[in-house]
């Protein structure tokens, strides 16, 4: 079996902090995975056991070759609320977010793990957002039971415990089926 490229674009959210088992899984379930973070997930990845991977930062310089390999699919776990409004309205203000914009434009198969406490997932941009991104192609999993179909907020202070239970298969059966 050929390697795909995943792009596992991380933000800053409690659900980061499961960055290294993603990279593990990918990797078990075939993929060539590299992780590109926000500025608010760096901390989230300090500690962690990131198994080698690939950790792309920043924009490249004009004389700098390409540092990854064309995507042949994009999780973004955990999608914020900053990073996911900042999405769906197309603004590349960061690597991390000209990468989510270049795999939308190009419709490279993307899962997305929304991850926003009530109140910011009760802001109308948030509905609005996952609307434009469902509407474009983006899968999107519920972090609480990985369904497809329906999305809680989470409850202010269960951030941890919905990280530890989530299972990274949830996204990579998503993106089996996009697989070439």
């Amino acid at each position: 079996m050929t390697s795909k490229t995943l792009y596992i674009v991380v933000c800053g959210a409690p659900l980061a902090s499961r960055a290294g088992d993603g990279v593990r899984a990918a990797r078990a379930a075939g993929w060539d995975p590299y992780l590109i973070p926000t500025d608010a997930a760096l901390p989230w990845l300090a500690d962690q056991d990131l198994d080698d991977a690939s950790v792309i930062t920043g924009n490249r310089t004009p004389d700098q070759p390409r540092r990854t390999p064309p995507a042949d699919a994009v999780a973004v776990v955990p999608a914020t609320f900053n990073t996911l409004n900042a999405w769906a309205n197309g603004n590349a203000h960061s690597y991390a977010l000209t990468t989510l914009c270049t795999a939308l434009g190009a419709r490279t198969p993307t899962v997305a793990v929304p991850f926003a406490k009530k109140d910011l997932a009760g802001h109308p941009a948030w509905l609005a957002s996952l609307a434009v991104l469902r509407y474009a192609g983006i899968q999107v999993v519920d972090p609480h039971d990985g369904s497809a179909s329906s999305l809680r907020p989470l409850d202010s202070g269960t951030g941890d415990r919905v990280a530890m239970d989530f299972t990274w298969g949830w996204v990579l059966d998503r993106l089996g089926d996009s697989r070439i």
